[in-house]
C-alpha cells in the first residue's frame, strides 16, 4: 500500500472484482447485483433475435463474460476458451460477440467436409474481414478439427493475419481487385499489389476476432502447445473448468423454480429460510425448491465421484460434465410432469 497510498487497503481487493463498460461509457468497477440485472435484461432480446438457449446468469458467468468482452473490444484479440462440455464456451462467446455487434461464423463441419471446403471457408471469412471489413468473431471447436492441416493454417492466421497458399493464381488476382474497389470507396489510392495485400492482412488481424473452444479432457489437449504454439501465445486464455457447487445448485434452482412441489413429499416438516435479497432485505424463501435444488446437485456430484473412483480402480473413464447436469434436471422435470399427468388421468 506504499505506492498507493489514496486506495483503501481493506476494499481494495475485495472480490468479486468486475470492471466494465456496460453500465456507463468509463471502464470502472460495478455492483455484482446491477450488472447481472443488466446481462438479464440483454440476455431476454438475445433470445429472441439469436439464440433460444435459457442461460443462467451466475457468479462465476459474469466474470467469463468480462473476460471474453475485454478481449473481443482489442484489436488482434484471440480467445482460448479451456472447459468441459456444457459449461456455456460457445453461447457466451456468441452471447459478448452479439451484444459488440460482432458477426458470429462458425464452420459447418460434416463428414463430407473437407481441407478445401475449410479452405474456402477461410477466404470468405477474410474476404470479410479484411476487403469488406466487416467485425467477426469467428468460433472454432476443437471438434471441428477434422484434420491437423485445419489447425495448421489457424495456427498461421493467428501468428501472421494471413494463410500461405490459400490466394494463388486467379484467388489472389479476385483479392486484388476487391481490395483495389474497396481502397477506392474510401477514397485511398494504392498503386501496388503488395501494399494493397500488406493492408488486406492488416485489416484481418483487426476485425477478425479468433475464439477456439477446447475441453482439457481430451487427450490431444497437451499435445497442442507444441502443435500450434500461436493457440497459446496469441490468445488469452479463459479457463472455464468446471461449474462450482454454488454455481451447479444456482442452475438447479433456476431450473425448477416452476415446479409445483407437494409438502407431503418431504419426510420431515421444513422451515422456511431466511435469505437476503440483492438490494439487501431479509425475505422468506420456500424451502421445497431449495431442498429439491440440494438434492439434484448431490446426485450429480455423487455419479461424479463414483466415476472417479471407476477411473482409479477399473480404468473406465466416464466423464461427467456440466451438459450432463443439464440434461439430468430437464429428465427429472419431464418425468415429474409425465408422472402429475398420469395420476391427474386416474
Amino acid at each position: 500500500m506504499n505506492s498507493f497510498p489514496s486506495a483503501d487497503s481493506r476494499r481494495a481487493l475485495e472480490r468479486p472484482m468486475l470492471y466494465t463498460t456496460y453500465l456507463s461509457k468509463n471502464y470502472i468497477s460495478v455492483k455484482q447485483e446491477d450488472l447481472k440485472k443488466h446481462i438479464e435484461a440483454r440476455l431476454k432480446t438475445f433470445y429472441e433475435e439469436e439464440l433460444n438457449v435459457p442461460l443462467v446468469v451466475f457468479d462465476s458467468v459474469m466474470d467469463h463474460i468480462l473476460r471474453i468482452d475485454r478481449v473481443l473490444r482489442q484489436p488482434l484479440g484471440h480467445l482460448l476458451l479451456v472447459g468441459a462440455s456444457g459449461v456455456g464456451k460457445t453461447t457466451l462467446s456468441r452471447f459478448v460477440s452479439w451484444m459488440n455487434n460482432l458477426s458470429v461464423f462458425q464452420i459447418k463441419a460434416g463428414r463430407n467436409y473437407s481441407v478445401h471446403d475449410f479452405d474456402d471457408d477461410l477466404r470468405s471469412v477474410m474476404r470479410r474481414s479484411g476487403c469488406k471489413q466487416e467485425k467477426i468473431c469467428f468460433i472454432f471447436d476443437e471438434s471441428n478439427v477434422l484434420s491437423t492441416a485445419f489447425l495448421e493454417r489457424m495456427n498461421a492466421l493467428l501468428a501472421s493475419g494471413e494463410v500461405p497458399g490459400l490466394f494463388d493464381g486467379e484467388e489472389y488476382m479476385a483479392l486484388i481487385n476487391q481490395c483495389k474497389e474497396a481502397a477506392l470507396k474510401d477514397g485511398k489510392i494504392i498503386d501496388t499489389e503488395e501494399e494493397l495485400y500488406k493492408v488486406f492482412t492488416h485489416n484481418v488481424q483487426r476485425n477478425l476476432h479468433v475464439v477456439f473452444t477446447m475441453n482439457p479432457s481430451n487427450p490431444d489437449f497437451s499435445n497442442r502447445t507444441a502443435s500450434s504454439p500461436a493457440l497459446f501465445n496469441r490468445c488469452v486464455i479463459d479457463w472455464f473448468g468446471e461449474w462450482s457447487k454454488d454455481g451447479l445448485l444456482q442452475v438447479a434452482k433456476e431450473f425448477t423454480k416452476t415446479l409445483d412441489i407437494e409438502a407431503d413429499s418431504f419426510t420431515k416438516q421444513l422451515d422456511p429460510i431466511r435469505q437476503a435479497d440483492d438490494e439487501g432485505r431479509i425475505i422468506m424463501v420456500d424451502p421445497k425448491h431449495e431442498s429439491l435444488s440440494s438434492c439434484i446437485v448431490e446426485m450429480h456430484l455423487a455419479v461424479k465421484e463414483v466415476n472417479a473412483k471407476l477411473a482409479r480402480s477399473a480404468k473406465r473413464f466416464n466423464f461427467i460434465t456440466p451438459r450432463d447436469f443439464l440434461d439430468f434436471i430437464k429428465h427429472f422435470v419431464e418425468l415429474l410432469h409425465e408422472k402429475k399427468e398420469e395420476l391427474e388421468e386416474q
